[in-house]
């Protein structure tokens, strides 16, 4: 069977760029032609131009010479940013031509897959994106959303749900990948929707260790700080202590850790998506306020904490149902005490995880 996939797969993020790899190579696996459809949503590429138009817009004059000087000095370090998930786009995903609407999406496919991540989010997308929601001609092709979400269901109102329950009728199939979404679906639109795993828990590590980049660093605490908690980097410090290690930090990093009596700390920027399993896989442990951080290490089977915040309700979720609701701390907690995961046991929990999601995507494809 010819299959798309249509997601977040150009995104300047990791865990978007990860999913669909992952769900490409799944697919693969299972003996199935597969493309990841090459459609360049306007909001993700007008993240990597120089000067948002979005924020030209909004802006005072004060604040728009603040914007300006401030792209320029981060603007080395994000070009590079740019370069390296292109090269990761076009050496580890199997791409369609390229698409700037949805009458560019490419045809004679049996079946595309919509999804994973927020592809429905309407803040994310700046609307109801017509290609993610599958406003377009199918050409005999089965449209199936796998593991979709809408990002924040509360952000709906009555009129969002409505604009929801005439687009989802496009699809053949409806899979989300929160059972709050699945709940939603069935209350306002009256769709039944199955609730699949992330693609990057489908698959065993393995698939990522071809692609990993083993860092030079060695016995080090990763810490992936995505939503700027001013104590991440303090509680990854305490845990490097305990274990005796160094940390190395991804994302946002306080000014008190870079000074010259803090040699324990080394800031990452600019690191490749391949380059980031790498601190994953080989980190004596991750500390991480990121879900797909989380869950890789989980695939690795590696010591993780994951940090409370104020979007932490997926991970937790995920950590909960593989018994690992010891690992959800907050970021001023103490590290008194370090245990090690018993992955024998979350390895029962992931097989059984998974195996709904597995009949899902068979049912799918069926010929």
């Amino acid at each position: 069977m010819k299959i798309g996939i249509l997601t977040f797969h150009n995104a300047l993020n990791y865990g978007a760029v990860l999913q669909c790899y992952a769900l490409q190579h799944y697919l693969q696996e299972k003996g199935h032609d597969v493309e990841v459809i090459d459609y360049r949503a306007p909001f993700i590429e007008e993240q990597k131009k120089f000067l948002s138009k979005t924020e030209l817009h909004r802006r005072g004059f004060v604040a728009l010479v603040r914007y300006f000087i401030i792209r320029l000095l981060v603007w080395p370090a994000w070009r590079k940013t740019v370069h390296v998930f292109h090269q990761f786009m076009v050496s580890q995903l199997h791409l369609s031509p390229r698409a700037a609407t949805a009458v560019d999406i490419p045809t004679g496919y049996d079946c595309i897959f919509f999804g994973s991540d927020q592809i429905w989010s309407p803040k994310l997308c700046r609307g109801f994106d017509p290609v993610f929601w599958g406003q377009f001609e199918k050409h005999g092709a089965r449209f199936v959303s796998y593991a979709a979400s809408i990002g924040e269901i509360n952000e709906l109102d009555k009129t969002g749900w409505q604009q929801v329950e005439q687009r989802i009728q496009a699809f053949d199939a409806v899979s989300v990948r929160e059972k709050s979404l699945s709940l939603a679906l069935q209350e306002h639109c009256g769709v039944s929707a199955s609730v699949c795993l992330d693609p990057t828990l489908l698959v065993d590590a393995a698939v990522f260790d071809k692609i990993a980049v083993r860092p030079e660093e060695q016995d080090y605490v990763f810490l992936f700080n995505v939503i700027d908690d001013p104590a991440a980097s303090q509680f990854a410090r305490r845990l490097a202590n305990r274990l005796g290690s160094s940390v190395v930090i991804k994302g946002q990093a306080k000014p008190q850790l870079k000074s010259r009596r803090d040699k324990l700390v080394l800031l990452k920027e600019s690191m490749s998506p391949e380059e980031f399993l790498g601190y994953i896989k080989y980190a004596r442990c991750i500390v991480a306020n990121s879900f797909h951080a989380i869950a890789l290490s989980i695939v690795f089977q590696k010591e993780c904490y994951a940090l409370k915040s104020r979007r932490s309700g997926r991970v937790e979720g995920l950590l909960g149902s593989l018994g690992l609701a010891d690992r959800i701390v907050a970021a001023t907690e103490s590290v008194d005490k370090i245990s090690s995961i018993d992955y024998k046991a979350v390895g029962e929990c992931l097989v059984s995880m998974r195996q709904s999601s597995t009949q899902f995507i068979t049912c799918q494809t069926k010929k």
